[in-house]
């Protein structure tokens, strides 16, 4: 086997490889996790807002409602009707 530095420079390189993937990894889930440590576990935009809502609406009052919803507390003064401008991946697994 081969020793000196061209074997260190083999282990070197993969393993700061590994070590700034790592390192990112953490950075990610460390800055999407800021508003929780800062504000706690709060839904803090509108988007999530609607989706809230909007999940709450399906389920009240069933898949046909939400389809023909035309909401007037969004996109103001015009409203949105929901059923043509929403994925609803969201409401229908919440």
């Amino acid at each position: 086997t081969a020793t000196g530095p061209m074997s260190a420079q083999r282990l070197l390189i993969p393993t700061l490889r590994a070590l700034l993937i790592a390192f990112a990894l953490f950075e990610a889930v460390d800055i999407r996790l800021y508003a929780v440590r800062t504000y706690g576990r709060v839904i803090h935009e509108f988007d999530p807002w609607f989706n809230f809502r909007a999940a709450e609406y399906m389920v009240a009052h069933g898949w046909g409602a939400f389809q023909a919803w035309y909401d007037h507390e969004v996109w103001y003064p015009l409203g949105r009707h929901v059923g043509s401008t929403t994925y609803p991946g969201l409401q229908l697994t919440a």
